[in-house]
């Protein structure tokens, strides 16, 4: 995806943010134009379909973060899908004790890296520890 990337950016001007994760993109431009262009650019250098998805009221999520865009920049938080049920290994269950732990350590570090304000940061910590509460 790197030699793609740069063939891309070699053509075209680069956008105004580009995230790239594996597959996953992010991008932030001045037009829908602009994304579609590079969409099509994308597809000429690649044998890759791309597909893409705006941004409802100025957020979109990418992998586990959700990002709104603000006048003063990129605001972040923890990301759930929908369909997320808030299920996890059931703290009385018979697995050893640190993989309870290791459970914890993941909520508290995705909390820690994800969220941009103390708000945020604050209703994520309350919707993790409601998690582990309802599962025991």
């Amino acid at each position: 995806m790197g030699v793609i990337d740069e063939r891309v950016f070699s053509q075209l001007e680069s956008p105004l943010a580009y995230f790239r994760y594996i597959d996953d993109i992010f991008v932030k431009a001045t037009s829908t134009e602009a994304i579609e262009n590079l969409r099509r650019t994308f597809e000429h250098n690649s044998i890759l379909q791309y597909t893409f998805e705006n941004s409802d009221d100025n957020s979109l999520p990418f992998l586990d973060v959700l990002i709104s865009s603000t006048n003063e920049g990129f605001q972040t938080t923890v990301y759930t899908k929908p369909t997320n049920l808030g299920m996890c290994l059931n703290g009385e269950s018979e697995c050893p004790a640190r993989y309870m732990a290791s459970i914890i350590k993941a909520f508290l570090r995705r909390v820690l890296s994800h969220c941009s304000s103390w708000t945020d940061t604050h209703k994520e910590l309350e919707r993790a520890a409601q998690v582990l509460i309802n599962n025991g």
